[in-house]
């Protein structure tokens, strides 16, 4: 049986999964227009708005983060300590500096990176949230069927 801290809430697992889709998908589509396109051409409409589209979806994934980090990640914490369950931890850390990185590298996209280093850093940002599908897969809890 899991820790009621642990399972999430049905409207919380809603409002995670569709922000962060929101947001996988405003960011793929941003790739595919910007780097779509031929050199010389000017970026269409289109792109300024997924950009806004998906700063705006971000906002509700730091919600969302919060809230699981106020009450997930602590408990999580506790009892990943006991019965074997070292695994959730480790991926836990994994998921949680991964998600610091893409926030991080938003935040310089956004602020602090020079012009010169803009495409390399979107790139890693791109790649950093590519990566915690993968992340969050590995983190998810198995399910043990009973003579497995």
């Amino acid at each position: 049986m899991r820790a009621p801290l642990l399972k999430l809430p049905g409207w919380h697992k809603r409002w995670l999964y569709t922000s962060f889709t929101v947001l996988a998908a405003t960011g793929l589509a941003w790739l595919l227009l910007h780097y779509g396109r031929e050199a010389d051409t000017l970026p269409p409409p289109a792109e300024a708005w997924l950009l806004r589209l998906h700063g705006l979806a971000s906002m509700f994934v730091l919600m969302g983060l919060g809230m699981v980090a106020g009450s997930h990640v602590p408990a999580g914490w506790r009892l990943s300590g006991q019965a074997g369950r070292l695994g959730q931890r480790r991926s836990g850390l994994w998921l949680s500096a991964v998600l610091t990185a893409v926030v991080l590298t938003a935040y310089g996209l956004l602020y602090l990176v020079p012009e010169a280093w803009h495409e390399a850093t979107g790139w890693a940002h791109a790649g950093l949230a590519l990566s915690l599908a993968l992340l969050w897969a590995w983190h998810r809890p198995r399910r043990h069927r009973p003579g497995a």
